[in-house]
């Protein structure tokens, strides 16, 4: 048995006299065969491209030694012998390449106890059979209609165990179905989906009688192609489903009964890890045979309680005096069952309830619910709450008892229909990943390529739970001549970017890290660690993970040198809000190094928006990199990194800016647009209110935006002493009637020798009338005195703003003047 949080091994080989032509990007594609036999050395070979300089096969597990690699002179594969020793774990491994300028994807391949044969054809017919030996594994393909047939001895009262290992082989989608057939053809067992190995499957017999019995393998609906490999496991192993208790405590021995094997229940006394973990692989084993993939259980702080039967209503309840948290274990025996139990809480304590079902591969589908226990009042309930599984908060109405009820959705049951209902309080909680950089890729920028005398960046995710504090980053075991150069993550972000730095003269090597965050906050002690989910085979609808796995440790790996540097230059002034910013970005190249560098900042602080790329053209050396930053963006000093990318022709080489400082600061300028009617084919002003909140030397340029067509207005250049402005706006005939509410003013404020862009006045409104119609058949006009002309208004002083007149004056003096 071995926890998933066991320290990896890593395994190289490193060649010699390294080959000098540079590849980069290793794409590593398949490895075949699939599997081998552990105690013995197998020879694979691995697909895929750039694979010429490999230096090294990074391995997460111990149990497996590299003792050969030779790649091919077109980089197209590496022919590698493992040896898998009589101590690797079954299952699945997982391993990488590194070559001298990079890290390949992860792939897998699977350790057995049994030795392998290959599928041979023709075997697609009941009665032409390929023999195959008990306790042996086929290594087979299934085409498009095809149905494959094997024939194995078997002795009266032996178990036969049939174990395909199809979908999580991760080559082409399909669905294994596989039978065990008598010589009459009859089915005695046979299985498409399983919840343990979900859409993978298996089927097992106690043998009723000596003689020939038949095994079938296709695909569930007879699609098929040579990408459908499997591969068999034939044998009396145990084939248990489930555990039960299906958890227990940190550091505690569990004794657990493994359940749904058909030679009967197997008990075990299970030595649980230290640490908490969702998934604890128990592999069973029985007079030497081991089932080829384990049950699973979940390690964690809280006590067990067991369900003891009769507790098939509130009055039979299985009573506890332990508090919660607790974890509640049972099993639904059979159809219409329900369990009950009995805990006491006190007011207004809150608890997460949930069913962990699906999560242990059991096949309940949980409805759970909670009952006040004095008068059988119901409180609450749920049914899917985490994909199936029963998930919901609940809080304590008075001191009592309460009970605590779980069903099966469709009121199934059967003997391994085992549940784990864990009730929890809010405990402070931290997983550290790295977001997907495509939609549906969890491969790319996974890892962490370092070139020497270079700098590497990576997005991490603090997915925080309870708790709100900065998260420190830390890297206890880092390669030599590597060093971190992480600033805190702040607590009101869960995305940040962390940055390595390679000296110099760091070697060229491998390793596979910790990098583990820990709260800043002395009261909340969380640590958390990165883990990288693997979706090793996705289909339909919408590419849905139907197999996944999970590593815990991240590839870092001092590379070749690229031939440039990226970096920042420091913005000397800050990012205002609602204001722009051009970020200026150069490279530092090689010499005769001239391609194109494409630039991407990895993360944009809260509330501030940027380009997605922008390239830096060939020959060229620097690129403005624009940024923005909304209202509501946090007034402080960030850090921000841009990842340079290129193409030497051989794949992408990659290399990052040092964290950059970015300051968020609140306008130099609060400005209130007055409401402005004007008639089409006239002009007037638009008049701005200022309120200056930095002060500032020099001019700075205002120009009014927003205007509707063929309206204009002359830009302005204003003082830190000036209060209130007017544009002088003129409109054609046909510009557009009615309200305009998008106006809005662009300020540049110089400071240091820049522009500081701001935009303020954000909602100001114009009103465009159109003119008066004029009056209908006007009587003549009886001969009047020449008056003397009125004297023209006085001039406002010099300084002072002309009075803008509404609509409503305008209209009255015409009156006026008519009179």
């Amino acid at each position: 048995m071995k926890s998933s949080h066991q320290l990896p091994w890593v395994a190289a080989i490193l060649l010699a006299g390294l080959v000098t032509v540079r590849a980069s990007s290793p794409d590593l594609k398949n490895i075949m065969p699939r599997g081998g036999l552990r105690g013995t050395e197998v020879e694979f070979k691995l697909g895929g491209d750039r694979l010429k300089d490999a230096a090294e096969i990074m391995l997460y597990d111990s149990g497996v030694v590299v003792k050969e690699m030779k790649p091919a002179e077109d980089g197209k594969s590496i022919a590698l012998k493992l040896a898998l020793t009589p101590g690797a774990t079954l299952g699945e491994h997982y391993l990488r390449v590194r070559t001298a300028s990079g890290l390949s994807q992860v792939e897998t391949f699977w350790v057995g106890q049994y030795p392998s044969v290959d599928e041979k054809e023709p075997n697609s017919l009941f009665t032409t059979p390929q023999a195959v030996a008990l306790n042996s594994t086929v290594a087979g393909t299934v085409e498009n209609e095809d149905v494959d047939y094997y024939t194995v001895e078997a002795k009266k009262g032996q178990r036969l165990s049939v174990e395909v290992e199809g979908i999580r082989l991760s080559g082409a989608f399909y669905d294994p179905y596989v039978a065990i057939l008598n010589k009459d053809r009859f089915e005695l067992a046979a299985a498409d989906d399983t919840p343990l190995l979900v859409q993978d499957c298996y089927a097992q017999i106690i043998v009723p009688e000596d003689g020939t019995y038949t095994i079938q393998v296709r695909d569930s609906a007879y699609t098929g192609s040579g990408g459908c490999r499997y591969r068999l496991h034939v044998g009396s192993f145990p084939r248990p489903s489930m555990a039960y208790p299906a958890g227990g405590k940190i550091g505690t021995e569990v004794d657990v009964k493994l359940l749904g094997d058909k030679g009967g229940e197997l008990t075990r006394k299970v030595k649980l890890p230290a640490e908490s973990t969702d998934k604890f692989p128990l592999i069973v084993d029985v007079d030497g045979q081991f089932s080829p993939s384990p049950v699973w259980m979940r390690v964690s702080e809280l006590e067990n309680v067991l369900e003891s039967e009769p507790n098939n209503e509130g009055t039979k309840a299985t009573a506890t005096a332990l508090p919660l948290p607790l974890a509640f274990n049972g099993i639904i025996q059979e159809a219409k069952d329900e369990d009950w139990f009995k805990f006491t809480a006190k007011k207004d304590q809150k608890f997460t309830f949930l069913a962990h079902c699906k999560s242990i591969r059991s096949p309940l589908d949980p409805v759970i619910h909670i009952l006040q226990a004095a008068d059988g009042k119901y409180l609450a309930g749920n049914d899917d709450g985490q994909g199936p599984d029963s998930k919901m908060d609940w809080t304590a109405p008075a001191d009592g008892d309460y009970w605590l009820k779980i069903h099966d959705h469709l009121l199934r049951g059967g003997p391994d229909f085992v549940y784990r209902v864990e009730a929890t309080t809010a405990v402070p909680s931290l997983t550290l990943t790295t977001p997907e950089f495509a939609r549906y890729d969890y491969q790319s920028r996974q890892t962490v390529p370092l070139a020497k005398g270079n700098r590497m960046a990576m997005v991490v995710n603090a997915n925080r739970a309870n708790f709100g504090a900065d998260v420190l980053p830390e890297c206890p075991d880092l390669p030599a001549g590597v060093k971190l150069l992480a600033s805190p993550i702040p607590g009101n972000t869960g995305t940040y970017t962390v940055v390595w730095e390679a000296a110099p003269d760091a070697p060229l090597g491998g390793k596979l890290i910790d990098l583990i965050g820990r709260s800043a906050d002395p009261k909340v002690p969380v640590v958390g660690h990165w883990r990288q989910v693997l979706n090793l085979m996705m289909g339909e609808p919408n590419n849905t993970p139907y197999y996944s796995s999970t590593v815990h440790k991240l590839a870092m790996a001092v590379v070749d040198e690229v031939p440039f540097k990226i970096d920042i230059d420091p913005p000397k002034v800050p990012l205002v809000h609602n204001g722009t910013m051009n970020l200026r970005v150069f490279v530092t190249r090689k010499e005769g190094f001239k391609a194109a560098v494409t630039v991407r900042m990895l993360w944009f602080p809260p509330n501030i928006g940027g380009q997605g790329t922008v390239a830096i053209p060939e020959g060229q050396n620097e690129v403005m990199y624009a940024l923005n930053a909304n209202g509501n963006a946090e007034v402080k000093t960030n850090k921000i990194c841009v990842v340079g990318e290129s193409d030497a022709g051989a794949g992408p080489i990659l290399a990052s800016s040092a964290m950059t400082d970015l300051a968020v600061a609140p306008p130099y300028l609060g400005m209130k647009i007055d409401l402005a009617a004007l008639e089409q084919g006239k002009g007037g002003d638009v008049i701005c209110k200022l309120d200056w909140t930095k002060p500032f030397e020099g001019k700075a340029k205002l120009i009014l935006q927003g205007l509707p067509a063929k309206a204009t207005a002359p830009e302005l250049m204003i003082g830190k002493d000036d209060k209130e402005v007017h544009f002088a706006v003129t409109t054609a005939a046909d510009t557009p009637v009615g309200q305009h509410k998008q106006l809005f003013c662009s300020l540049e404020i110089p400071e240091a020798g820049v522009s500081i862009p701001h935009n303020v006045g954000h909602g100001g409104v114009l009103r465009v009338d159109a003119p008066p119609p004029p009056p209908k058949n006007p009587a003549p006009a009886a001969a009047a005195p020449v008056a003397a002309a009125a004297p023209p208004p006085a001039a406002p002083p010099a300084g002072q703003p002309v009075k803008q007149l509404s609509r409503l004056e305008k209209l009255r003096l015409e009156a006026a003047g008519k009179k």
